[in-house]
This record gives C-alpha cells, structure tokens and sequence, in this order.
C-alpha cells in the first residue's frame, strides 16, 4: 500500500486498467490476486478523495473562522442564562473583554439598568420557539459611556443527536451614532417644520398654521353646529415706532405685546401673528358675541400698558376687527376678509377698541377699492387740479400769502374736496406721486402770476402729509422743483398737521431741519387739535402756526375759544412764530382776532378757495 501511495493519481488509473483487462483473461488463482489488486487501487483512490475533501473542509473552516474573527459585525453565541460561550474578535473589542473569557462572561451586568431581564426573555423564546428576536440594550463600557446595541437573535441549528439547541447566535450591532445621527434628522425636521408654522419672532403660529388651524375649527363647528369667532388685531401706531426708532426696536415691541396677548387667551385658541404688526385669534368655541367682546377687551387692556424700551415707555394701542362663524363667513378666507374690514372700521373710530362685521363694511370695502382705482387713474389722467386761498394781513388787507388746496373733478361725482380722497391716498401711498405733483404745479403757477406782474413778495403754502414728510430726500426734491421753477427758496413753504407723529419720527425732523436750512419755511396747521403738544413744537424748530377754525368760528362771543386763539397767539409770537387764524367768514372775527395780537387771517371772509384763473384775477382787483 506503501508503495501505491506514492504513484500519481494517473499512474493508478493506468494500472488499474491494465488489471482489469488481463483480469478477463487470468486463471482463478491469477483473477483473484489481481481483484485483490484492483481493490487495493480503488481503496487507495477513495483515501485520496477523502484526504482531500478534509483538507478543503479545513480550509474552508480556517477561512470561515478567519472572516469570523474579522467580521466588522460583532458575533457571539449566548446561551440561555445569557452566558457567553463563542464570540469573534469584534464582539470582545465591543464588549472590552478578552476573547478567552468566553465560559465565564456573563452579557446581563453589562448592559443598562433594566435591559438584562429583556435580553434574557428574548433568548428564552428565541430558543423555545426558534423565531428571530430583535432587542435594543444598552451597553456601559469600561468608561462608562453608554452605547446602543441593536441585538439580533436567532438560535443555532442542532446537531444530529443533540438533545436540544443551547445557545444563540446573536449579531450585535452598534447603532450609537446611527441613534445619535437619526436624532439629530428628527430635531432638523422639527425645526424645518418649527420654521413653516412658527413665526421666528414671537414664537407665535404663522400665517400658514393659523389658516390650518381655523380651517378645523370650522370643520368642527359644522359638525357639532355651534359658533366660533375670529379676532384680526393690528397694533396702533406701530409704523410711527418702526420709523424713529429702527426696526430692532419695533421687533422688541411685538415681542412684548405677543407675550402679553399670549396671557389673555385660553390654551385651546389659537393666537398667530399673520403678519407686520398684525395678529389674529381663532375662539373656538364662543356661546355668544358678547364672549368674543369680553376677550377683546381684555386684549386692548392688556397693551395699554407702556412698554419699557430702555428706559423710555412706549404706547401702543390695539384695535381689533371681529367676524362670526357662520353669521359673517363660512369659510377661512372670508371670515379673515370680513375681521380685517371690522379691523379697519374700528381704526375708523378713533383706534384702541373692537368692532363686530356688519354686511355694509364690505360695500364700503369694494367702495375703497374703486376709489383706489379711480385715484391711480386721476393722477395719469390729469383730473386733479389746485385752488387758491388768499392770506391776509388784517390790519392792511393786503395779501402776503396763498394757501394751495387740491381738487379732484372726479368724472361721475364732479368736483371733490380732499377730505374725500386723502386718506385714502396716504393708507395706499399714493400720496407721495399727488403730493410732488402738488408742488410742482403750485411752483409752476406761482412763477406764471409772478411773471404776470402779480404776487411779487408772497410766498406760496403747500400742504404736506405725515407720510410725505417722512420720505427720503423730501427736502432736495422741493428744492430742486423751486430752483427748476426759477423761484427763491423763500417762495414756496409747506404746512404740516400731524404734529406728534411727525416728531416722534427722526426721518420727518430731519426732513424739516433740511427745509428750514434750505430756506424752505415750515409750518403747522390747525394747531390746538389732534396731536398738538409744545414739546413738538420746541423739537422741530418750524416757523409758523396756524389757529384751527374750530377755535375761530365761537369768536367773538365764546370765551372759551377767545382763550384758546389768544393762548395760541401769545404762545406764537413769544416763540417768534409766524401766526395765521384760518376760517374768518365775519368781520367780527376778523377784529377779534386782530385785538388779541393775530397779523394774518384767511377765510371766507376774504375769499373761497379759488381756481388759477379766478385767483389772478381776484389779486388784480387789490
């Protein structure tokens, strides 16, 4: 056999051919040494197949082993006592043991408080049942940092005869940084979703989550067939903060009043800011109207209070607009529309208070919007005009001013005074393109008279708007369309009526100093109404004053307005003010106020406002 063993696999094969050929031809006794032969060939062959195949099952073994140890996946068998008896390298240097200490390491007192009990439950059924189980423990290592393992459990195959499986192949993956980045992609998304309903300032719901949040408040009422009502607030005076004092600090202030409007209202409602300096307030439910008044007054309370901006208080004032579901709308947009037009009315009404919807606002609303059609149009297609007062001196008569005052012929409603149309011109901003036109032909007509013969030492009074005080370059722009017009800058001066907010604001003060230092005088009208206050007047350094009519019209039997006009007229020439008493229709007024100490009246006493034409003729009749 010794010597079969070393002939090559073909040189057998050869020879136990040969065997079997002459072992056709051979006596019994020759075959039978030759059978025997052949077998001992046959055996040697077989010894050789399975010599190999065992050495390929040993490589295949070392392989597997070696791929075992190196497995990036940590590998452990664990019976069900949760003892470890197998692991590969990965697995030791995961649970920072030794290999060799599989027999006496248990995985129960190295996982996290409580997760012991689980692990060994789920290898019990795992075992019994043969299901794969899947378990997240956590893991303390030797520094005490806590990782996250994600156990997959499967029992291992029995052997031929084995009473019964005794442990389980467990895979043990680390998801610690999986966990760790998944966490972080939920606060990402919560943040993302944070950013598409939350408003970033006030922390208050969005536009976008206040729509989806009424939207279900209805759907809820149509069902269940009771009320809800909807707030539209809007801060008063806001814009005046935002322009004097910067955007940093209008943001502060709508940080505080959303704080304060947040204390007011019950947790289920839903307080958003719907944009600017406006927010809205889903009830839901109300019994009754009178539940959603009671709220709002309470809002309007709750921001009276002055706001502390460093030191200096600040007021602001609320005024709300409130529509009812299903009086007053029935679907998202028009309760909003509906609230908003309620808004607006109750600004109507002097701000600082609540009005409900009634069905005529809405006319009055497309009303607006055609008015607002009708002024874009007016400005294109010439349809405004100026008229002319005369300013006179009482004691001479002689005229030493004209006041500007502008007129629309209005296409259907004839000539219209500007009491009609210029708040809706400063609300729409139409009033900064109607009020360089206003200027610029009130130049032009000034030169034409001048050029005439007539108003030679007069100087022409323009009227200007809140809005338009506080535009950028107001100054160099009237400037330029004087100098253009070939006047003197003392030739055109302008009249402001909003006292106090033009004060507060930094951007009209600057306006007015730029005016006054280019020879532009500066004046205010109907002083002792509105806003009026002496430290306005101290702050902004104008030129004039003019006495309101309303003070006018008692004299000279009223005490009290002869006070008044007095107190003005004292006040006016003490500070050195160019003083004018508009509104004299009698020539009692006229020596009334001439007594007190008043140069200069206007009225129509003296003239109506008159149209270009009219006015040169009435200066050439003296």
């Amino acid at each position: 056999m010794t010597a079969l063993r070393n002939l090559s696999d073909s040189t057998l094969a050869d020879v136990l051919a040969a065997l079997r050929r002459e072992a056709r031809e051979a006596t019994d006794n020759r075959r039978l040494v030759q059978d025997l032969q052949v077998h001992q060939i046959e055996l040697e062959l077989q010894n050789r197949e399975l010599r190999c195949a065992r050495q390929a099952l040993e490589e295949s073994r070392d392989r597997y082993a070696d791929l075992y140890d190196l497995a990036p996946v940590a590998y452990a068998a664990i019976d069900r006592q949760g003892l470890v008896t197998q692991m590969n390298l990965t697995a030791a240097r995961l649970l920072g043991v030794e290999r060799e200490s599989t027999g006496d390491f248990y995985l129960g007192p190295r996982l996290g408080p409580g997760d012991a009990p689980p692990l060994l439950a789920a290898l019990a059924r795992a075992l019994d049942s043969g299901a794969e189980e899947v378990l997240e423990v956590g893991l303390v290592s030797a520094h005490d940092r806590q990782r996250v393992l994600r156990l997959l459990i499967q029992r291992e195959r029995q052997g031929p005869g084995a009473a019964g499986p005794a442990a389980c192949r467990v895979a043990l993956l680390d998801i610690t940084e999986y966990q760790r980045l998944t966490e972080q992609l939920r606060e990402r998304e919560r943040d993302l979703a944070q950013l598409a309903h939350q408003d970033p300032l006030t922390g208050l719901p969005n536009r976008l989550l206040f729509a989806d949040r009424l939207g279900q408040a209805l759907r809820r009422a149509r069902r269940e067939q009771r009320q809800v009502a909807l707030l539209f607030l809007d801060l008063d005076g806001f814009k005046a903060i935002n322009d004097s004092l910067g955007h940093l600090a209008g943001d502060r202030v709508l940080q505080e009043a959303a704080r304060r409007l947040r204390g007011q209202v019950r947790e289920g409602d839903t307080l958003a800011r719907f944009g600017g300096d406006e927010f809205t307030l889903v009830l839901d439910p109300v019994e009754r109207a009178g539940d959603a008044a009671l709220v709002a007054e309470k809002l309007t309370q709750a921001c009276k209070r002055p706001i502390d901006l460093d030191g200096r208080p600040l007021y602001v004032t609320l005024s709300i607009g409130i529509s009812l579901y299903p009086q007053d709308g029935i679907d998202v947009d028009t309760l909003v529309r509906n609230a908003d037009a309620a808004m607006y009315q109750a600004k109507d009404q002097g701000r600082d208070g609540f009005q409900f919807y009634t069905a005529d606002m809405t006319a009055r609303a497309f009303a607006q919007v055609s008015l607002e059609t009708a002024l874009r149009e007016a400005l294109s297609l010439e349809q405004f005009v100026l008229y002319y007062q005369p300013q006179h001196d009482l004691t001479t008569g002689r005229i030493i001013g004209v006041e500007s005052l502008i007129r629309w012929h209005h296409p259907t409603l004839g000539l219209v005074g500007p009491e009609w149309f210029i708040p809706l011109a400063e609300s729409s901003g139409l009033i900064v393109p109607i009020g360089a036109w206003v200027v610029h032909t009130a130049a032009g007509q000034l030169r034409a008279w001048r050029e005439q013969g007539l108003l030679a030492d007069v100087t022409l009074w323009v009227n200007l708007s809140n809005r338009e005080i506080r535009t950028a370059s107001l100054a160099e722009g009237i400037a330029a369309t004087v100098a253009e017009s070939g006047l003197e800058p003392g030739a055109l001066a302008v009249e402001i009526t909003d006292i106090k907010s033009v004060a507060d604001s930094e951007s009209a003060a600057e306006n007015i100093r730029r005016l006054l230092d280019l020879g532009i005088e500066v004046a205010i009208d109907s002083f002792g109404t509105g806003h009026s206050s002496l430290a306005s007047l101290k702050r902004l350094a104008v030129r004039g004053l003019k006495i309101d009519g309303s003070f006018v019209a008692g004299l000279p039997g009223d005490e009290d307005d002869a006070a008044i006009a007095r107190a003005i007229i004292v006040l006016g020439r003490a500070l050195g003010l160019r003083v004018v008493a508009e509104g004299i229709e009698t020539r009692a007024q006229a020596e009334s106020l001439k007594a007190a100490g008043c140069r200069i009246g206007q009225g129509y006493l003296f003239s109506r406002p008159l149209a270009a034409a009219e006015f040169g003729a009435y200066c050439r009749r003296g």
